[in-house]
Formats: structure tokens, C-alpha cells, sequence
């Protein structure tokens, strides 16, 4: 496999096909099994992360122009939906198990998963350095959302949840490789903002 392929099997895992329904499938297990606060608390740090990566976005690529010394147009989604979803999910690991080791291996799989799909960007001239440190900056509120809540220990039931939670680790290699061409449409309803706002022009 050349650098560049490996490169672009890497940022897959980063695409909204890949994330999004994974991060539906932690919530339904999370429901199911450690109760609805626990589940609405993911959802919540979830949509926090990528409803502000989309806000950013829409703002920069009408408005980053006036603003050429950030060198940013659009921050990567990619990176933000990587540290959002797969951090957010070390972060249940660590809640959850029982042993340092379990939470010492999620942490650091996460930790790397991110850095590498976020480089991916970078090397892959998809996005600028400082394109990616904001979208990483925004996706780290979901980790951090999800360190801060504390649910009540009644709600825990760490073993079922810990057991189920592999399936949507299973269903993002099943989904890697699938894309949404969501960028062209936040492109459009950028675009289409600024023209009737009539600002950034």
C-alpha cells in the first residue's frame, strides 16, 4: 500500500458516513443499557462538537477571507468528528471499566486514531495546520462534556455496556469507505447566507 492510499484509508475513518452512525449506535446502547441521562449526555456533547464545527464552518468560508493571517477557509470536519465521536468514546471507557490497563488502551487508541486522521488532512492537502487545531479544538468538547458528567451509579451497569459498545466499534469498519458529500451543501448554505445577510462579501 503507497503512503498516499494508506493516507486516504486513515481520513475514511473520519467522514460524517462513518462517524454519524456510529455515534447513533453508542447512544442506543447507551440507552439501553446505562439509562436515558447517560445516552442524552452523549448526544448532547456529540451534537455540541459537530453543530459547532458546522457553525465555524459556515462562518469561515464566507467570512476567513477578511481574515488571511489564520490561513483558514473551512476547519476540518474530519478532525472534529474523530476526536468528537472516538474520543467522546475513550471517555465512556474510562468511565466505565473497571481496570487501568482497559482505560489506558482506549485512551491511547483514541489519542492515536485522532492524530493520525487529523495529519491525514494535513498531508493530504485537504486542510491547512491551522484548519485542523480548530477543528480539534471544538471536537475535544465533547470528551470534555462527557468527563464532567457525572450520572448516578444506579445508572452504570458497566458490564452489558461495556460488552454491547463493541458493536458500534464493529459497524465503523463495516461503514469505512462510505462518504457523504456534506462539504458542497455546507459550501451552498454558506454562500447562500452571506448573499442574503449581505455580509462578508
Amino acid at each position: 500500500m503507497h503512503l498516499t492510499e494508506l493516507l486516504y484509508f486513515i481520513t475514511a475513518f473520519g467522514d460524517q458516513a462513518v462517524v454519524l452512525p456510529f455515534a447513533i449506535a453508542v447512544a442506543i446502547v447507551l440507552a439501553a443499557t446505562s439509562g436515558r441521562p447517560t445516552a442524552l449526555a452523549w448526544c448532547v456533547a456529540l451534537a455540541a462538537s459537530l453543530g459547532g464545527s458546522l457553525i465555524a464552518k459556515i462562518i469561515f468560508i464566507s467570512c476567513g477571507h477578511l481574515l488571511p493571517g489564520l490561513d483558514i477557509r473551512s476547519p476540518s470536519g474530519h478532525t472534529t468528528a474523530a476526536i468528537a465521536a472516538y474520543g467522546g468514546f475513550a471517555t465512556l471507557w474510562a468511565k466505565l471499566a473497571r481496570t487501568r490497563w482497559t482505560r489506558a488502551f482506549f485512551a491511547a487508541g483514541a489519542i492515536a486514531s485522532c492524530s493520525a486522521i487529523a495529519a491525514s488532512r494535513i498531508l493530504l492537502h485537504m486542510h491547512s495546520a491551522p484548519e485542523v487545531l480548530l477543528g480539534a479544538l471544538i471536537g475535544l468538547a465533547a470528551p470534555i462534556i462527557l468527563y464532567r458528567t457525572k450520572p448516578a451509579a444506579s445508572e452504570l451497569r458497566a458490564e452489558p455496556t461495556l460488552l454491547l459498545l463493541f458493536m458500534p466499534l464493529c459497524l465503523v469498519f463495516f461503514l469505512h469507505g462510505t462518504a457523504l458529500p456534506i462539504e458542497s451543501k455546507i459550501d451552498e448554505i454558506s454562500k447562500a447566507l452571506s448573499a442574503l445577510l449581505g455580509i462578508c462579501s
